[in-house]
């Protein structure tokens, strides 16, 4: 009998792995990829697939109205600080003033059950002020917010004590030195510097950063992985294993697990030195502060690409084309020079209302240039380029979503009902019967109308419809799979050596059976890219200021505003037609008779 690494030996082996093991025998998975890379269809689809990926991963630091770097100083929080630190101390002391039996008497339905706990929050309203008066503060000029809060907090720690007259007296104190400082720490306008006042310093601080959270950063650092896969996929397998094409196979899992590893190991240290927490509002403040004077730059602020938020909105430029088109010009009074949408006449008067000029905030491009609005605004003026961008982490998420979902519910049913077979069988298919005899957006449409958004994220809704009404097909797909294989050798003898039926379907028929699921798998995800798009585009779906595919070509249905439906729309076929490209070469390079 022949040996079979003898045999193995025998097959010829490429230069390329000759400096590592003598012989290689090709699996099922090698000849697969051997296929696929043979389609230049495949490979156009899936560039395109990996940029549009990136882009709505990358979104945050593509297009963002929060600088990366802002070293500057906020004079509006340092004034607001300074202003009402006065009523904070003044409210302490009139708390110090009082016994617990009075404040239980006097206090209002909102405010803190006890008298330690308000003395403890307004506490922390001085603390948090005397913080953002020091970060603008030169270090000389600190001394004073110092002194204040070890009087604050001699004065609280006397109350606990018992000492009530100390306490007030300490409190009054801290009331006059407040007083005092609203003069001493007046800040020094730049405009008016005749005025005098205290020249602050700038602070550097990193908005876009602290707006990204750890999830966003372990998909970056995934999809990053990602991209450079075979770039040091090829390192690992030439140089740590020495072209070995059996250790090579061995630890395919080995780097897949160890690119999730290192996704979330980025991820938990973001959240440990950056904080990793989510933008609290949809829109900045600072660009507008920026370009107010309110808040003054002490060295050049570095903003992202496109410099506009997702919900940022320019009410003097809605509805306006693409800024490189010619019938998008403005003149200084703000009107299109081509005549396009000017101010209406009034009917009766003739009177034409001017036109606002359009404001140009901080690190924006010109009102004339090209590059303001590549793609054009929508009603509230905001960039819709940018929107498109942000859109796009919608309408694919839900697609990958919903068909991992849809694809985990139907291997699962789909596994059970064809190993089992009798009264099981039975009951799955009427079910999916009975599903599929039902239009399927129909039942979506209804469920996501009796969705409250507010209860239930309208992405997280209609990523559960949609699994929940879709994974019929695999389903069937599995089952049919799973009633040709379960007679074959290798499942008899799994249960001939006493294997549980968990373990004979999930580890020696499935992986057999998963062929044609990763094949439907594909043209899943370009399926509910559509739903999604379609039930955003009649109101049910994403809700403003936020956006996908689907909502933006929503925006508006005039033929005047051509750019609303064609960019949205171009984006969602590219997106489906790399899908089904995907899904032919998977089914190709899965069919055996297509091998050679």
């Amino acid at each position: 009998m022949t040996d079979p690494g003898v045999a193995r030996r025998a097959i010829p082996v490429s230069d390329e792995w000759a400096s590592g093991a003598d012989s290689y025998s090709k699996d099922y998975w090698d000849l697969v990829f051997e296929q696929l890379a043979r389609r230049r269809l495949f490979k156009v689809g899936l560039a395109v697939l990996a940029l549009l990926y990136a882009t709505a991963i990358y979104a945050p630091l593509i297009a963002n109205d929060r600088p990366f770097v802002l070293e500057a100083i906020d004079y509006r929080s340092y004034k607001a600080a300074l202003r009402s630190l006065s009523p904070v101390s003044a409210s302490l002391a009139g708390l110090l003033e009082r016994t617990p039996q009075e404040y239980a008497q006097s206090r209002r339905p909102d405010s803190p059950a006890t008298l330690r706990d308000a003395l403890e929050l307004e506490r922390q309203a001085a603390a948090g002020r005397v913080q953002t008066l020091g970060t603008y503060l030169p270090a000389e000029s600190r001394a004073p917010l110092v002194e204040l809060m070890e009087l604050v907090d001699d004065a609280l720690a006397a109350r606990a004590a018992g000492e009530a007259e100390d306490a007030v007296r300490l409190g009054d104190e801290a009331r006059e030195r407040t007083r005092a400082l609203r003069t001493d720490l007046k800040p020094l306008d730049p405009l008016k510097p005749e005025q005098g006042g205290l020249a602050l310093v700038g602070a550097k601080s990193f908005p876009l950063l602290d707006a990204i959270s750890h999830w966003e950063v372990f998909f970056m650092v995934l999809w990053a992985a990602v991209l450079t896969w075979p770039l040091w996929n090829r390192l690992i397998n030439r140089r740590l294993l020495g072209g070995d094409r059996e250790r090579i196979r061995r630890w395919r899992r080995r780097k897949l697990v160890g690119v999730l590893g290192l996704s979330a190991l980025g991820a938990t240290v973001w959240s440990a030195t950056v904080g990793g927490q989510s933008a609290t509002f949809d829109v900045a403040p600072f660009k507008g502060a920026l370009t107010s004077g309110e808040i003054a730059p002490t060295s050049e602020p570095v903003f992202a690409l496109l410099p506009f938020g997702y919900a940022e909105t320019h009410l003097t430029e809605n509805f306006r084309p693409p800024t490189w088109r010619r019938d998008a010009r403005l003149d200084d009074d703000g009107h299109y020079v081509s005549g396009f949408r000017r101010p209406k006449a009034d009917p009766v008067t003739g009177y034409v209302p001017p036109a606002t000029p359009v404001e140009v905030r901080q690190a924006e491009p010109g009102v004339n240039s090209p590059w303001r609005h590549l793609a054009g605004t929508d009603e509230l003026g905001r960039d819709f380029f940018v929107r498109m961008i942000w859109g796009g982490r919608v309408s694919l998420a839900v697609g990958i979503l919903s068909a991992v979902l849809l694809t985990l519910i139907g291997v699962v049913v789909g596994s059970l009902a064809g190993y089992f077979g009798g009264w099981v069988d039975m009951l799955v298919m009427r079910v999916i019967e009975i599903l599929q005899s039902i239009p399927a957006f129909f039942l979506i449409l209804m469920t996501m109308a009796f969705t409250d958004p507010n209860v239930v994220p309208p992405i997280i809704a209609i990523v559960v419809v949609i699994a929940l009404i879709r994974w019929t097909g695999a389903a069937r797909l599995v089952r049919g799979e799973f009633l040709r294989l379960r007679e074959q050798e290798f499942v008899i003898s799994s249960r001939a050596l006493g294997f549980s039926s968990l373990r004979t379907i999930f580890r020696h028929i499935l992986p057999n059976a998963m062929s044609p699921v990763l094949v439907n798998a594909a043209f899943d995800v370009a399926a509910g890219i559509l739903i999604e798009s379609a039930v955003s585009y009649l109101g049910f779906g994403i809700q403003h200021p936020g956006a996908s595919w689907g909502s933006l070509v929503n925006e508006s249905k005039s033929a005047d505003h051509w750019w609303i439906q064609v960019f949205p729309g171009v984006l969602i076929f590219l997106t489906v037609t790399c899908y089904n490209l995907v899904g032919d070469a998977v089914r190709d390079a899965l069919d055996p008779k297509m091998k050679v």
